[in-house]
């Protein structure tokens, strides 16, 4: 045998080996066959343009090229390539110790992929390559039009082409868009929940981010995370309730600062939580458990936050040298427990790793232990309810609350709807997410907010603890959550909102542009919400946020 006819041979076994490698991680058959499929027809294609040896080579190596990547991508994930995996090349650091082997398949594939091939004569068999061609071609676009194209390499390109447009048209409209605001949508802004008489003035607060949570998985009948359900139950819950974005880098950012900038996080001016609850009064911390990660790293130095807490010697016992959850919430309620002490309160906000997308837990295992998708989910809610046996004994409890939420829903790879067969998910990016603020003398009540989103988090939290904007000052202001006390202006304030004309629409005052008149305060706070003062933009619970403006 020639040599170029064994690596001909050997080049197709690998990709084949490759497309079954990856059919085992997802453990679905239509990704194997609708692979195989569409690995026959670049080998058909090839071997009919092998007649004209460079061209056929060339195709072959291309294609191959691009169907190996998707493989290779399948079997270390659970999707094909994604423009948000595009988007997150930045952020390599994060696979740590996992790049050597990274780099070495990327090495294998590339060997492979670009060995020379030759032309197979078929005469012996007298198969006919261009009807063997069209035979195969109608079974691949039967399986994908019959189950989807999820699962076709090539169609993948195609999805992937389309989310760049997508991108990029939103990128140009916001650089090229002179509109600031179109009309403001009085309704939005309302006196919505009454602070609780109990809570202290000043109470602690701590706020968790879990990795990639959708409510059903928390409402499931299986009890995959009792703890954290038991403790919605009895906590001031609001349903109904979606992520405004599907990275963790936006999640974050857009919670705490009721907004975000598309690029330039470290130069982002716009005023968050931790900023006025410092303003008051507050010590703050991030608990960062990817200390391993520097590009994170340096994304949460930007916060502004007091202090970041994360050590980049620990040898970290979760995926990716990430902090386990186990090891998050001791660090949490260690950290609590500590700053309690001090004569300020206290704000520790902290983001989990341990349910992230294709891992596995490291300690608790759901049930028998062969569902990774359900392990993880346990695993977090298991150390959560050990945070919170812990804390409910503490000397801090009676002056803590608890916030609880996502930085984005659970992604709905083939993993993730094997293991929720019966639960129907519309879009693969967006979902119902948790977001409930427990203290020990709240009442437990279910709030629907009609799908509002995650950009509404700070002003939510703001209202429950009774925090307003007011002046610092002058006629204008800079920010819509200008802490200050409320001694100073606020008589100025209510004179400006009382002769205030009753309807703003087409007026200079409710325009989304900085500096601020007395009048357009709640323009300010839509355009920390969503960018703008559109109508619809969904904003909730302001603790009497100018009541005026909400009649």
């Amino acid at each position: 045998m020639k040599f170029s006819l064994l690596f001909t041979v050997l080049k197709y076994v690998f990709s084949f080996v490759l497309t079954f490698a990856a059919f085992l991680n997802v453990d679905t058959k239509h990704y194997l066959v609708v692979g195989t499929l569409e690995l026959l027809i670049i080998f058909i294609v090839s071997n009919i343009l092998m007649s004209r040896k460079t061209i056929g080579r060339i195709f072959n190596s291309l294609f191959l090229l691009l169907y190996n990547a998707q493989m290779f991508v399948l079997l270390f994930g659970s999707s094909y390539i994604t423009m948000l995996m595009l988007t997150n090349l930045h952020s390599l650091e994060a696979l740590s110790g996992e790049i050597v082997i990274y780099v070495i398949g990327i090495i294998i594939i590339l060997f492979f992929t670009f060995f020379p091939i030759e032309k197979l004569e078929w005469k012996r068999f007298k198969i006919n390559l261009y009807a063997m061609l069209s035979l195969v071609l109608a079974l691949e676009l039967g399986f994908v039009m019959l189950f989807g194209s999820i699962h076709s390499p090539m169609f993948a390109y195609y999805d992937l082409f389309l989310q760049y447009r997508e991108k990029q048209q939103i990128e140009e409209a916001i650089n090229t868009s002179n509109v600031t605001t179109i009309d403001f949508y009085k309704e939005g802004v309302a006196n919505y929940y009454k602070k609780d008489e109990n809570l202290p003035d000043k109470p602690n607060i701590i706020l968790i981010f879990t990795e990639g949570l959708s409510q059903n998985i928390i409402s499931d009948e299986r009890e995959i995370m009792p703890n954290i359900a038991e403790l919605q139950s009895r906590a001031l819950n609001f349903t109904n309730y979606y992520n405004h974005t599907f990275a963790t880098y936006r999640g974050l950012i857009g919670q705490l600062y009721s907004g975000y900038q598309l690029n330039d996080f470290d130069t982002n001016e716009l005023v968050s939580i931790q900023d006025i609850l410092a303003k008051e009064g507050y010590d703050t911390f991030f608990i960062n458990t990817e200390p391993h990660n520097e590009d994170f790293t340096r994304y949460l130095s930007n916060f502004g936050f007091g202090e970041i807490i994360g050590d980049t010697d620990c040898e970290c016992g979760g995926m990716a040298r990430s902090i386990s959850d186990k090891e998050a919430y001791e660090l949490l309620y260690e950290k609590a427990a500590e700053e309690s002490t001090s004569e300020e309160p206290f704000f520790i906000a902290m983001y989990t790793f341990g349910t992230h997308a294709s891992l596995d837990s490291v300690d608790q295992k759901f049930g028998d232990g062969k569902d990774a998708e359900l392990n993880k989910f346990y695993d977090a809610d298991y150390h959560f309810g050990k945070f919170m046996d812990k804390f409910e004994n503490s000397d801090f409890y009676d002056d803590t609350i608890i916030v609880f939420t996502t930085d984005h829903a659970t992604y709905a790879d083939d993993s993730y709807r094997d293991a929720f067969p019966d639960y129907i998910r519309v879009n693969n990016l967006i979902d119902e997410i948790p977001l409930f603020i427990y203290y020990h003398g709240i009442e437990a009540k279910s709030i629907n907010v009609k799908g509002r989103n995650t950009l509404n988090m700070a002003p939510t939290i703001l209202d429950y603890l009774d925090i307003s904007v007011c002046l610092n000052g002058g006629d204008e202001i800079k920010s819509a959550y200008a802490v200050c006390d409320k001694s100073k202006g606020y008589e100025e304030i209510k004179a400006a909102i009382k002769e205030k004309e009753g309807d703003l629409k087409g007026n200079m005052a409710s325009e989304g542009t900085t500096p601020r008149r007395l009048t357009d305060l709640i323009g300010s706070l839509c355009d920390l919400t969503s960018g703008s003062g559109d109508k619809g933009t969904p904003i909730v619970l302001v603790q009497n946020y100018f009541n005026n403006y909400a009649n």
